[in-house]
């Protein structure tokens, strides 16, 4: 049996809802509609989706059926409250998704303990902890992690293997920092921050001037603020900034292989999608959507509402609500028009061809 199984009832009660169907089924894992196996939970957007999910009566009357296939009896769904059916069973939510997304975390939560590490103790015994390291209660420490002079971490936070936490740096409560990722040093970070591994915050900005044609560094001295709720994907870096600092405000989400350069700040609830860069000491409004390998130039100023689609680069400011495509950027509707026109230059030059064929043959 899975390591976390709940009767069908159980669960509902979990979730402080409403069911109907076989309240003894057991539920094993979370799952997809196109996925489903016996002891799996899906949910529904549409009614329409019940179709997809066979019923024992209506499994009956197929041809080629076999006893290895799924049925409403052996599964369950969550579903708006309009929906209702006998011969499935069914927890009622008015948000299907999120109800779905709580019940995963029931059947797969964070791990708390780590390789290596009794149930007493939370600091595994290879990581390197500085005396002057402030950790707050039930804050798990992983093996080869490294913690300098003057961190503050608050508590239930996580630190998986090969964490480095470098000088001065402050984090908050309930944050899960996955394996190999780095914190430089004075960087501050809210509550519930969730680092993939890879993720380097606080690295220099990339800040030179030539002289006599020699590239010379200019130092980096301010910090990176990651807000409550940011999480940051697998090898994306963000740069600390030159003076102040770099932002991510609240709630941001961050893909892999992300660049946000230094002194940037990016307004609250962005989702910003993989291969993406963002140029130094560009502003973003809240609510941005950057579509994979897009980009922002550097000093541009973007509007709350602002999507940047697939390749799109941002090179001049926006204003709120704006829908960004091509490169340079230019409104989606007009850059589709350009799309459409470049795809028929063979045809016209063709044309033009032609006429002055023609023309030459008078």
């Amino acid at each position: 049996m899975a390591a976390f199984s709940y009767s069908l009832k159980e669960l509902a009660e979990k979730l402080g809802l409403v069911f109907s169907g076989n309240e003894d089924l057991q539920i094993t894992h979370v799952c997809g509609l196109d996925s489903l196996q016996a002891g799996g939970l899906a949910y529904l957007t549409s009614p329409g989706g019940l179709a997809n999910v066979p019923t024992p009566v209506g499994m009956s009357k197929q041809v080629n059926t076999t006893l290895d296939e799924i049925n409403s009896s052996q599964v369950a769904l969550i579903v708006s409250p309009e929906v209702q059916h006998p011969e499935h069973n069914l927890i009622y939510a008015d948000d299907p998704l999120a109800t779905h997304v709580e019940a995963t975390k029931l059947f797969r939560p964070e791990a708390q303990r780590l390789p290596g590490l009794s149930r007493k103790s939370r600091i595994h015994p290879s990581a390197v902890v500085s005396k002057s390291a402030k950790l707050g209660k039930n804050v798990t420490v992983g093996p080869k992690v490294v913690i300098y002079d003057g961190v503050q971490i608050g508590e239930n936070t996580i630190l998986h293997a090969g964490v480095v936490i470098m000088s001065e740096v402050e984090i908050g409560a309930d944050c899960i920092f996955y394996p190999n990722a780095v914190v430089q040093d004075r960087c501050e970070i809210g509550d519930r921050v969730i680092l993939q591994s890879g993720a380097v915050i606080g690295s220099d900005g990339h800040g030179y001037y030539q002289r006599e044609g020699v590239n010379l560094k200019i130092p980096q001295v301010g910090i990176v603020r990651l807000e409550d709720d940011v999480e940051v994907g697998a090898c994306t870096t963000i740069d600390r900034a030159r003076f102040r600092t770099t932002v991510i405000k609240h709630g941001s989400k961050l893909d892999n292989q992300v660049q946000i350069a230094h002194n940037v700040s990016v307004g609250e609830q962005a989702l910003i999608s993989a291969q993406t860069a963002v140029g130094g000491s560009a502003k973003a409004g809240h609510h941005l959507i950057m579509g994979g390998q897009s980009g922002i130039k550097d000093n541009v100023q973007i509007g709350n509402n602002v999507t940047a689609v697939a390749r799109a680069v941002i090179t001049a400011n926006t204003q709120d609500s704006e829908v960004v495509g091509g490169m340079p950027g230019r409104p989606v509707k007009q850059w589709r028009q350009l799309q459409s026109l470049i795809n028929r230059l063979g045809e016209l030059f063709e044309r033009v061809r032609k006429l002055e064929s023609r023309k030459n043959s008078e």
